[in-house]
């Protein structure tokens, strides 16, 4: 009996090597990354939570040419749109008034880039109830802002 009702199961089971499980699509690749650093990277540490009746995935991606060169990814699922939008907004107002700030259109519901040009460029990006965020720490002549604008697009797609 048990047998069977493991072999019922089988094909809704979900088996994985690691405990930090990525929800659907929203995961950050390494080629995405490697695209974005321009260089190749590795997966320093990733990580996922419940929270508040959605959850949140966590990753951060090193360059190989130096421990500074970082990208931070985070994705996180809220209990509703409402408290999405708010959380964006917050985003949005603290970094609106500020040198180097753009809205970006045509990504998710609504997104913007913002950059001091030397030393991070960040993107935050809301569809529906999700938001993603990309920010690369510190910037230098490898970087690829096109790609990392591309890549959020392609992941707030994805959503």
């Amino acid at each position: 009996m048990k047998s069977l009702i493991f072999l019922i199961l089988l094909p809704f089971m979900h088996f994985s090597k690691t405990k930090n499980i990525a929800f659907g699509g929203h995961k950050l690749t390494l080629k995405e990354a490697e695209r974005i650093l321009g260089e190749t990277c590795e997966l320093k540490e990733s990580g996922n939570e419940s929270k508040n009746g959605g959850h949140k995935y966590m990753s951060t991606h090193i360059g190989h040419s130096s421990a500074n060169h970082a990208l931070y990814f985070i994705f996180e699922s809220y209990e509703n749109e409402l408290s999405a939008k708010k959380t964006f907004e917050d985003f949005r107002l603290s970094n609106q008034s500020l040198r180097g700030f753009e809205t970006i259109e045509n990504v998710g519901n609504e997104a913007f880039f913002h950059t001091d040009k030397e030393n991070f460029g960040l993107i935050i990006a809301r569809k529906s109830n999700e938001i993603i965020r990309l920010k690369v720490n510190k910037l230098n002549g490898k970087t690829s802002i096109s790609e990392l604008k591309k890549v959020a697009a392609d992941i707030i797609a994805r959503t």
